[in-house]
């Protein structure tokens, strides 16, 4: 008989590229991972088996029918040995998701071990293949059983599939199904043209799939710094745990790099990261380093290199001392560095990442190339922090935050003619929870925006029902503090102005209270924004002037209401008798004149009252006049009874 192998040399030529293409390959040394390298060399080996017995057979002598024996012997080996190797390929891919009973995995080497026999036994009886006196091939009577093998392996791959469909990726299931039933059919059409040999482009048929959607080194890479991906440090991160290996994991922040981009040019800014990282595998001195994110960088020190993970920030320090040299630029940088040990610190992948990002923003406070390495109160800190999220979360899904109200004097009528609303939380597991801890993580988690607009409707309905039940109470308005966060959202006015609709009240009974950082985020949309509120009737209220930001460019054009003195500016200018007392009355004036009336915040002694009414502010909010109270409380003290 003669064979065509043309396509059987073609998928040679595609496999050896795929192996030699992924064989420096970033990707986590997991089951998978490491199972697919051997289907690849398997597949290899088989092709160039196949190819060299045919090849042997086309051209066989008894001066090589040795050898020709030898290799063909080995090629049926091999050759079933491929759809094994996919089938724990299959496995390993769904056990990633959800273990599976090790059963499975043994079960699964029985087709092969049963199919190895009749290999041993082919020496003595010839039932694969034999040579004839003159090294001609013939086929023994259960050369059927390399195809039953194969077809069994298929089954069994598209079933492990097909079962775990639910645990699995959507994607990844059509993969893990498509490629055994593309083997089949291409081993069909060779059963029905046997002079073409086509089981190793059934194989790299199927190797093509799963390399190109699964296996891919592109899919773990980072683009630009060329260095594995966030998604590969998790992967890592799990496998490292559950072989418990002790690591240390490094988080590299660098500092200001937006500064870097809009200074230099975004071109500048990816040739620096790009040269960055490079220095990082260098100094790190371990393969597993990943970008985390942006500007962000990982080092994970795993086993015996864990005690280098000591020595990776005084080199990075060092570093960072010296300028950077990007084409003809050069600049100096500095980093946030975070440490956290596990199983020591840490004792999951979560609390791992968790940590790393909180020491991360410590490092960050302590100061330039400060490292901060995780202690077990940190991850107290941070677990409770986490809870507190939670907390919100069921907190905004059962409408309970509380409101109390604060209200405003106003020195020229001598009465309180408006309230602050101020949400707290206080009946919950952890005991009353203070703002200040609360609302940063509030916003951090972005669960300020649905818990503003709740604090919203309450003011509403606080404010319908005080003029309903206290129609000659002088409340004007109530101020509802918003977030920046609030301001990045697209449907902003439309949201606020069907909640105040929605309650019956006048737009003019609401004061939006925000702080010049929302200013400072995006100050053309926010402007913009502002402006179309003011006219349908939202007030505004500039709040904590003096706190940092103030810049009286960015509220020059700005219609607010009101601007509220912080009241650090209160204390410190009331308790000192210095010249700013005078400049203090001034920048009143200079309010008032562009029509924001001034209200001072934390006013909690007499003095203080005198040294504001001085001023000239014209609405005192503070401790001595009234403290935050629930809603009757706050009314009955705007009322005056």
């Amino acid at each position: 008989m003669t064979w065509n192998f043309t396509a059987e040399c073609i998928a040679f030529v595609i496999a050896c590229i795929i192996l030699a293409y992924s064989r420096k390959s970033y990707l986590t040394p997991s089951l998978k991972n490491r199972i697919f390298q051997a289907c690849l060399i398997i597949t290899v080996s088989a092709i160039g088996l196949n190819i060299a017995s045919t090849l042997l057979i086309a051209n066989g002598t008894v001066e090589v029918m040795g050898i020709t024996w030898i290799v063909t012997t080995l090629y049926f080996v091999a050759t079933p040995l491929i759809s094994t190797a996919y089938y724990y390929y299959t496995y390993a891919t769904v056990a990633e998701a959800r273990p599976r009973k090790r059963t499975i995995a043994a079960l699964g080497a029985v087709p092969y071990l049963l199919y190895l026999l009749c290999v041993l036994a082919n020496t003595w009886t010839g039932c694969l293949f034999y040579l004839d006196e003159s090294g001609g091939y013939h086929q023994g009577s259960l050369i059927v059983t390399t195809y039953v093998v194969f077809y069994v392996y298929c089954v069994m791959c598209f079933a492990l599939a097909f079962v775990s469909r639910h645990d699995i990726d959507p994607a990844i299931t059509r993969i893990l199904t498509f490629f055994p039933l593309l083997a089949v059919v291409v081993i069909v059409i060779q059963q029905f043209f046997p002079t073409y040999i086509l089981s190793g482009s059934a194989a790299v048929c199927s190797l093509l799939i799963v390399y190109l959607y699964l296996q891919n080194k592109q899919i773990s890479i980072d683009f630009l710094t060329r260095i594995p991906n966030r998604q590969e440090f998790s992967k890592m991160l799990a496998l490292v745990q559950k072989r418990q290996t002790p690591f240390t994991a490094v988080l590299v922040s660098v500092d200001n790099f937006k500064f870097i981009n809009d200074k230099f040019g975004s071109d500048n800014g990816d040739g620096f990261l790009a040269s960055f990282s490079s220095y990082l595998q260098t100094a790190a001195h371990t393969p597993w380093l990943y970008r985390y994110g942006g500007d962000q960088f990982v080092a994970l020190f795993e086993g015996d290199r864990k005690p280098k993970a000591a020595d990776f920030p005084s080199a990075l320090r060092e570093r960072t001392e010296k300028p950077w040299q990007i084409e003809d630029t050069h600049f100096v940088i500095s980093c946030s560095i975070g440490i956290v040990d596990y199983p020591d610190v840490a004792e999951d992948s979560a609390t791992v990442i968790n940590a790393l990002e909180y020491c991360a923003a410590e490092s960050k406070r302590l100061g330039s190339n400060e490292p901060c390495r995780c202690t077990e109160d940190m991850v107290q800190a941070i677990k409770r922090k986490h809870r507190i999220a939670d907390i919100l979360r069921s907190t905004i899904a059962e409408d309970g935050f509380q409101i109390h109200y604060q209200p405003i004097w106003s020195i020229p009528r001598q009465r309180f003619v408006a309230a602050e609303a101020l949400c707290r939380l206080t009946s919950t597991e952890l005991g009353p929870i203070p703002p200040a801890e609360f609302i940063p993580i509030a916003e951090e988690t972005g669960l300020i925006v649905d818990m503003t607009y709740q604090v919203l409707d309450k003011v509403c309905k606080f404010v319908k029902s005080a003029r309903d039940e206290h129609p000659d109470a002088p409340l004007e308005s109530v101020s509802v503090n918003f977030s920046a966060i609030q301001f990045v959202q697209s449907d902003l006015a439309e949201r606020t102005l069907a909640i105040v609709k929605a309650n019956g009240i006048e737009p003019s009974s609401i004061k939006i209270e925000v702080t010049e950082s929302v200013l400072i985020s995006n100050p053309d949309t926010v402007k913009q924004l502002i402006m179309a509120m003011h006219e349908v009737g939202i007030q505004f209220c500039l709040d904590d002037f003096g706190t940092g930001y103030s810049n009286l460019s960015n509220i020059l054009d700005l219609p607010f209401d009101v601007v509220k003195l912080d009241k650090s500016i209160v204390w410190m200018a009331s308790e000192r008798d210095f010249e700013g007392s005078d400049f203090l009355g001034h920048l009143v004036a200079s309010f008032k004149a562009m029509g924001s009336a001034v209200l001072a915040e934390g006013v909690e002694t007499q003095a203080q009252r005198a040294f504001i009414e001085s001023c000239g502010c014209s609405l005192i909010q503070g401790f001595l006049y009234a403290k935050p109270s629930p809603q009757s409380e706050a009314l009955a003290i705007i009322a005056g009874k």
